[in-house]
């Protein structure tokens, strides 16, 4: 009955065993020609395997591999897109005026077509300058400190910087400061600020008034720029700290000032907040304070 029972046995066990290595086999090579396909590029194909054994888990991670790529893939088509297009716009620009330059005889359309092109220069400078940040935060090669800085200094110094700006535009600039000690990058904190207070003195009316404060309480510090334009829309303002975000009445500007500048937030230890809730809006950058306050 033994050697019966072996007999038996022993075919079931191989005939077993080779399906099992079959079906193994071919869920192996499925994940294969998955991953054959996200390394031509077709990341549109997910990747499924209902096992729960470690072939199903290496299929679960394969496929969140493959959205993060598909993810990354449209953020850099997005990216090389909108890049294109906000550094054609002033590079045309530039021509066409220059052409209008040398045909005009006229003295007073000349100072105006050089104001124009100075403007789309200045424009030009900030898309490059706001890229080249960005490539260096996504290379982790941005550097930011962490050390004592007053904020109402670093606050009022380019708040003064801009006013002559926003003079030009129409818009007055109100500085409220008060003392308050933060830990942070004064270069980076500087930064921010102007990022904040030039997008108050360009994307809102003339006429506009800018609120320039820092304040302290507990163990957090703020820089906080209020103006008394229209408010966001909650559309635009759900994503206004994404890269490339510009709502429908966002004029010039490549939508990268406030994104990059919620990531020097983060990265101070800090946030980058808009706040709607009261009779104007306003942006508020809050960072840890140098001495909490008891």
């Amino acid at each position: 009955r033994s050697l019966l029972g072996a007999l038996i046995a022993l075919p079931l066990a191989v005939i077993i065993g080779a399906l099992a290595a079959a079906l193994l086999t071919r869920r192996i090579r499925r994940l294969e020609r998955a991953s054959s396909r996200i390394a031509d590029g077709n990341l549109s194909e997910p990747i499924v395997d209902r096992g729960m054994d470690e072939i199903g888990g290496l299929a679960v991670a394969l496929d969140q591999m493959r959205n993060e790529l598909a993810s990354t893939d449209v953020a850099r088509r997005a990216f090389v897109a909108n890049a294109s297009h906000e550094l054609r716009t002033p590079v045309f620009a530039l021509s066409g005026f220059l052409e209008l330059l040398i045909d005009e005889e006229d003295e007073a359309m000349r100072r105006q077509f050089l104001a124009t092109m100075q403007d789309q220069v200045e424009r030009l400078t900030r898309l490059a300058t706001d890229l080249l940040d960005l490539s260096r935060l996504d290379a982790g090669k941005f550097v930011v400190v962490c050390e004592p800085v007053e904020l109402a200094e670093a606050a009022e110094r380019i708040a003064l910087d801009l006013t002559p700006v926003a003079n030009r535009r129409g818009a007055t600039i109100v500085i409220e400061t008060t003392p308050a000690m933060a830990l942070g990058d004064e270069t980076r904190i500087g930064q921010i600020t102007r990022v904040l207070i030039d997008n108050a003195v360009r994307h809102n009316p003339e006429g506009v008034t800018i609120w320039v404060r820092t304040a302290q309480r507990c163990d957090a510090t703020a820089v906080i720029v209020e103006d008394s334009g229209p408010p966001i829309p909650p559309a635009d303002a759900a994503t206004i700290f994404s890269r490339f975000a510009r709502g429908s009445g966002a004029g010039e500007g490549s939508g990268l000032g406030l994104a990059i500048a919620s990531e020097l937030a983060d990265r101070m230890g800090g946030r980058l907040m808009l706040d709607q809730s009261g009779p104007h809006k306003l942006f508020r950058l809050e960072l840890p304070a140098d001495q909490p306050v008891s």
